[in-house]
């Protein structure tokens, strides 16, 4: 009966003690939700001054041409002799390379060049019947202007024989016509066999005039297409004369903004300490959408050449779609959106003050104010730096609170 006794009045003390554990805790809980944290803003005082802004757009993209021209073949075979070296000037039609043609390559030869003989007999038969419809439409339209010319139209066999007359002329005018489009397209047909046995021949040639860059392919390279696919393979490349094209991604927000003739400064990663120079040429208003993000192609042509530039490089581009000279400015980080205006704070005689002010252009850093302060006066910048944060114990937070304005903030819990 005593051990009972003693085990209910140990179960009283155990629950008192927990009751005091818990509100003990609650209080803990409750002092540190109370604790407030206040950021310690950093103030410095900088002047409105005076000089050159210029507004941009950035954007990305990548080289679409830098006046690379690819030598290409689609035969099967193994490079015998290479003609040229890199650097050779070389005119259109010049041999620039020999393969030696394996079977598969040889039969695609000779059947390019079996349709390559149809399609000239072709066309030759279509010329000769040419020239006789052409012998005959002058025949009847003699024959026609004879009957214009003696008939009376009194009697109904005059009428007849004129409007036959006229028929057969007209007819034979039809056919010639039609002969005549019909030589057109065998002549088309003729150029496009050409071309492929030509794409088919061990020689490969220049398709135009200008500088070989490079030789991918010298002697004893395999090379190697698909027939049935029609692929072709490049063996080198010309450069010609002319500027590099660049196509951007411009998103939707900036894209109306932008227009042909407008500058461009262009930077490639791929080439350190260098600065291209070009111009808008073209705007893509169609665009395309990937992910739910609409881009515009902008396409720039450099103002100068340079050899270093090649295509597909990636670049990163600043599209200017306006610049002021001599304006006063301030640092963006200086103005401040209150209730939809647009302030600054002025100091006059150690006094600070909120001043409205109307702004204009702005760029990465500054912001030009058009009415609301002088050249000279001074203005206050506050400071969020991210330095960490420290309790009562001092003890050092860091991370969480990022960066405002290109500045970092420190804070301070008391």
């Amino acid at each position: 009966m005593q051990i009972f006794t003693i085990i209910k009045r140990n179960k009283k003390r155990v629950f008192l003690l927990c009751l005091i554990l818990i509100f003990a805790v609650a209080l803990i809980l409750v002092k540190n939700r109370e604790e407030s944290v206040s950021i310690q803003t950093q103030k410095i005082v900088d002047t409105v001054k005076k000089g050159n802004i210029t507004s941009s757009i950035s954007a990305s993209g990548r080289v679409q041409t830098a006046n690379y021209l690819a030598i290409t073949t689609s035969v099967n075979g193994i490079v015998k002799q290479v003609f040229v070296k890199e650097g050779n000037t070389v005119i259109q039609g010049q041999e620039i390379m020999e393969v030696t043609l394996d079977s598969e390559g040889e039969r695609s030869r000779l059947n390019a060049y079996s349709s390559y003989l149809k399609a000239k007999m072709s066309l030759e038969g279509a010329k000769n019947a040419y020239s006789s419809l052409e012998s005959t439409m002058i025949q009847k339209e003699e024959a026609f202007q004879d009957v214009k010319e003696t008939n009376s139209f009194q009697t109904h066999d005059e009428r007849v024989e004129y409007k036959l007359a006229e028929n057969a002329y007209l007819v034979a005018k039809n056919d010639y016509n039609m002969q005549r489009d019909s030589i057109s397209q065998l002549e088309i047909a003729l150029n496009n066999s050409w071309l492929e046995y030509q794409s088919q021949s061990p020689i490969v040639t220049a398709p135009t005039g200008g500088t070989i860059a490079n030789i991918v392919s010298v002697e004893g390279t395999k090379i190697e297409n698909s027939v049935s696919e029609r692929s072709v393979k490049t063996v080198a490349s010309i450069k010609k004369e002319g500027t590099p094209i660049i196509s951007l991604d411009v998103t939707e927000l900036d894209i109306n903004d932008v227009k042909v003739g407008q500058r461009v400064f262009v930077t490639l990663s791929s080439i350190q300490n260098s600065e291209f120079e070009g111009s808008v040429v073209g705007i893509d208003k169609i665009g395309s959408t990937q992910n739910g993000v609409s881009n515009y192609p902008v396409i720039v042509k450099f103002g100068s050449d340079s050899d270093k530039v090649l295509p597909n490089m990636g670049v990163e581009a600043d599209i200017v779609v306006d610049q002021k000279e001599s304006v006063l400015y301030v640092p963006t980080s200086a103005v401040k959106n209150m209730r939809g205006r647009k302030m600054v704070t002025v100091v006059k005689d150690g006094v600070e003050s909120n001043v409205e002010v109307q702004t204009g252009i702005s760029d990465v850093s500054r912001t030009e104010i058009i009415l609301g302060v002088s050249e000279g006066d001074q203005i206050v910048i506050e400071l969020l730096p991210t330095e960490g944060f420290t309790t009562q114990n001092n003890t050092q937070f860091r991370g969480g609170f990022g960066s405002f304005g290109g500045f970092t903030q420190s804070v301070q819990r008391r």
